[in-house]
């Protein structure tokens, strides 16, 4: 692990308002429980991949938009900290930056929505409810915003209508209230100030003007209320929900996520684990829910994860031209030819490859949240090291 930010820093102090910040992240992302609350998800690791490693994959040269350039070059530039890639459920590669291990956690951001939308998958399955149900039939609250009328497909599908401007550089505006709601940004009082918890703040949203269902319309409060909705279903706090259907089932490790000050989950994005955590989620997921003989997930739940995502509302979004042949499904991207994907800012990966065997999974530390230019350089060096395993 790396030494105290003021250490690795030259006495530079890290705070709320630039922990997101390279090169502070190179430290933050592994240790966020310094700045932020948190609740344990309990493991069991257990699970133990066998490994093979194959030193040519990250040595040999790759073609990235027509230039040759070597794994290990790729993975500096993308500001790796950790990889790993499985072929057939064994580890054939493995890179690790920035003091990490394969033990080390480290901030998920966005694959948590993915880890999510399996445990929602569960518990809908245990109680019978169909995703077609109502928000508001388990959640008070809803009413006069955006959700009292949406369903939990449309969180689940990204096809709510809100008014919300997903802007991860802005400290200001409504995703200022957002990320001091989820205790993720200082109340110092400048600017616009808010001392809302995030339930509050995301209730409060309002509708657009089209229809829920109508497109795929990228908002990470959708998340962060799924998962309030299966702890009312449940009745479990999130942590331990996600600890006992899933995260102990499949031999995974100690995880933590970061919570507000009522104790709500940051399903969205506040998930922390190992490399190796992801790499066990990602082979549940090529095995369509069934890991090490036991099903996990309900087979039929992760084939239409793959494949059933609606292309009308997908066309209508904002990442069409980035995935024509793609949808979005159980808070999951399905990007066409058994390619299934969960992805999070600043660089964090879980990808699968069905059809090739393959699961490559990748946290980093990308000084830019969103860098189109180096999703798609990992991208097509995660497609071009699944054609040549």
């Amino acid at each position: 692990m790396l030494n105290s930010a003021r250490e690795q820093f030259s006495g530079s102090e890290i705070t709320l308002d630039n922990w997101k910040d390279f090169p502070f992240s190179t430290h933050t992302f592994q240790n966020v429980a310094e700045l932020i609350p948190v609740k344990t998800i309990a493991g069991t690791r257990n699970f133990t991949f066998p490994r093979e490693i194959q030193r040519e994959l990250l040595e040999s040269s790759y073609q990235i938009s027509g230039e040759p350039i070597t794994g290990l070059e790729i993975l500096k530039q993308t500001f790796t900290d950790a990889l790993i890639i499985c072929k057939n459920g064994v580890i054939v590669s493995e890179y690790f930056a920035n003091g990490m291990t394969e033990d080390s956690q480290h901030l998920t951001f966005s694959v948590s929505k993915s880890i999510t939308g399996i445990v929602a998958g569960i518990i809908l399955n245990e109680y019978q409810i169909s995703a077609d149900s109502r928000i508001s039939d388990y959640l008070a609250g809803t009413e006069g915003g955006a959700y009292a009328d949406a369903t939990i497909r449309n969180l689940l599908d990204m096809t709510v209508s809100l008014d919300f401007d997903e802007s991860y550089a802005s400290k200001e505006g409504v995703y200022a209230r957002y990320r001091q709601a989820m205790l993720w940004m200082p109340r110092n009082g400048d600017g616009e100030y808010s001392d809302e918890d995030l339930a509050q703040f995301i209730l409060s949203l309002p509708k657009a003007q089209v229809e829920h269902g109508y497109r795929f319309s990228y908002k990470s409060p959708n998340t962060d209320l799924l998962g309030l909705v299966l702890e009312k279903i449940s009745n479990q706090p999130l942590a331990q929900l996600i600890s006992e259907t899933l995260w102990k089932k499949i031999g995974c490790g100690k995880a933590t996520i970061t919570v507000d000050e009522k104790e709500m989950a940051r399903t969205a994005g506040g998930l922390s684990c190992s490399i190796e955590d992801l790499a066990i989620v990602g082979e549940l997921m090529r095995g369509g829910g069934i890991l090490n003989g036991q099903m996990i997930i309900d087979p039929i739940w992760a084939i239409d994860t793959f494949s059933h995502g609606d292309p009308e509302p997908w066309k209508r979004g904002e990442f069409f031209e980035s995935f024509p042949e793609g949808s979005y499904r159980n808070q999951w991207y399905s990007i066409g030819d058994g390619q299934l994907c969960a992805i999070g800012i600043h660089g964090q990966w879980i990808y699968i490859n069905a059809l090739a065997g393959v699961v490559i999974c990748k946290f980093s530390c990308q000084p830019k949240a969103d860098d189109d230019e180096l999703d798609r350089t990992t991208l097509e060096f995660f497609r071009q090291i699944s054609a040549r395993i």
